[in-house]
């Protein structure tokens, strides 16, 4: 069954979860005092961003977190250019490149970017992921819309989505990453794309294809919009 998409009148209700237990929808939108304040910090960040740069992410776009790895992650797809595909690799370096630059708020002598890089695995974590793990977790995690646990919302909220896509590389099991932070301008139209038109499944395609994702899923042969074949 397709998720039901997160709408911020929905924070603070209790429903029933897929495992049959009473849970509280969180709040995870942007009020309108809070999107002013956001977009307020976000310019000050911007203000020695080339202008051709600011101009690709549109009008109605700017970094919805605060200070964070998720900021971070959209901050190098803004930096790398908007609505334009870009590697894994380069946005980790256009992370690392951006993240060296600000200190660490809890050791002013550690950049934001080496905080990151050296923070261990939990140890009662039964599937450790390396920072760089974490960092393509996150980019699915920020695609998220559901009432549960909607991390992407607030792109949403300004008219953004991160899209994934995964192509075929001798040599890579698991194929190339592929990233875009794309700016639709219409909150309506703000759904997440993962395109794996070019990326052969090594088992069926319906193991790694959920029909819950809250957007538009490409393979090879078939299209799903919002859980429904097209």
């Amino acid at each position: 069954m397709i998720e039901i998409l997160y709408k911020p009148e929905d924070a603070g209700k209790k429903i029933i979860n897929s495992r049959g237990k009473e849970v509280t929808i969180r709040k995870y939108h942007m009020t309108e005092t809070e999107k002013l304040a956001a977009k307020k910090r976000w310019k000050k960040d911007i203000l020695n961003v080339d202008k051709r740069i600011r101009n690709k992410s549109g009008r109605k776009f700017f970094n919805p977190y605060r200070r964070g790895i998720y900021y971070y992650q959209v901050q190098a797809l803004f930096l790398l250019e908007a609505n334009e595909w870009h590697s894994l690799p380069d946005i980790l370096k256009k992370m690392e490149e951006y993240m060296s630059e600000i200190p660490s708020k809890s050791n002013k002598l550690v950049s934001e970017w080496d905080k990151y890089r050296t923070k261990g695995v939990r140890d009662f974590a039964t599937r450790g992921k390396d920072f760089i793990g974490k960092i393509q977790e996150n980019f699915i995690l920020l695609q998220r819309l559901s009432q549960l646990n909607p991390y992407g919302y607030k792109l949403r909220q300004v008219g953004a989505s991160i899209d994934i896509k995964r192509v075929d590389k001798k040599g890579f099991l698991n194929g190339m990453y592929y990233y875009r932070l794309t700016t639709h301008g219409n909150e309506n139209k703000a759904y997440p794309l993962r395109d794996f038109r070019k990326f052969t499944f090594p088992k069926t395609e319906n193991k790694f294809v959920s029909m819950k994702f809250l957007g538009t899923v490409l393979t090879k042969k078939r299209t799903i919009k919002n859980g429904i074949v097209t």
